[in-house]
């Protein structure tokens, strides 16, 4: 005889912590009747997360705005139930809220992998993270005599030779100059001399970057001198 279906007592959840807002609920992870499940659950989900290379740290969100993520332990909320004490980054003590019907229990930090549009693909659609960046940097870095520089401007990372031409849009300063670095690093781990990192263009040679943008892409300045994807 088929068991009556039992509503799930514990959830694994991912939680959106935009700044300016209250922590919002994103999507279950794990459905269980038990702690413990749930708690094993909850390790797995952790210790998966190791992989991300490239974490995300701002969401277009009415403005480019700063984000973290949560991975909660929940359990149906009882009369009992009694929220935790938390301390805020600034080690302010607060009570946590209810997340609709249901008590947290455990939580830490999660991250989720950033990714870019590359120019040549639909901005919504096509999305590539940190990896497919690498791939399209590593083309041809080995030849001889083939340099390339990778330069940040405002939030886009060019990188380009008399051969080659790739644009990369972040969604500001902050993520592409971070980019530029991580980018930077793993090359210099890999010993590959023939890629010129450039750091962030200053006011006297932006001018010539706006150009080289326009040239390939066609563009018009207004966009081009965007500072974020802010619309």
């Amino acid at each position: 005889m088929k068991k009556p279906y039992s509503p799930a007592k514990y959830r694994v959840v991912l939680v959106t912590c935009i700044e300016g807002e209250e922590p919002k609920y994103r999507k279950t992870l794990h459905r269980g009747q038990t702690r413990e499940t749930a708690f094993i659950h909850f390790n797995k989900l952790k210790k998966e997360n190791n992989k991300i290379h490239f974490k995300r740290n701002f969401i277009n969100s009415n403005g480019i705005r700063k984000v973290n993520y949560q991975i909660c332990i929940s359990k149906i909320t009882e009369d009992d139930d009694i929220p935790r004490i938390l301390r805020d980054p600034f080690g302010k003590l607060y009570t946590e809220k209810f997340l609709g019907d249901w008590t947290i229990i455990h939580s830490d930090e999660y991250f989720i992998e950033e990714t870019f549009w590359i120019y040549g693909d639909y901005p919504r659609t096509d999305r590539h993270g940190i990896d497919a960046i690498l791939k399209k940097i590593m083309i041809g870095a080995h030849a001889k005599k083939m340099v390339k520089q990778i330069i940040v401007v405002w939030n886009k990372l060019i990188i380009f030779n008399e051969n080659q031409f790739d644009l990369v849009i972040c969604k500001n300063i902050e993520d592409a100059q971070r980019l530029h670095h991580a980018i930077s690093n793993i090359c210099k781990k890999q010993k590959i001399k023939s890629l010129l990192f450039m750091g962030t263009s200053t006011k006297a040679n932006r001018g010539f970057y706006y150009d080289l943008i326009h040239d390939k892409t066609g563009w018009p300045y207004t966009k081009i001198r965007k500072t974020s994807t802010r619309p």
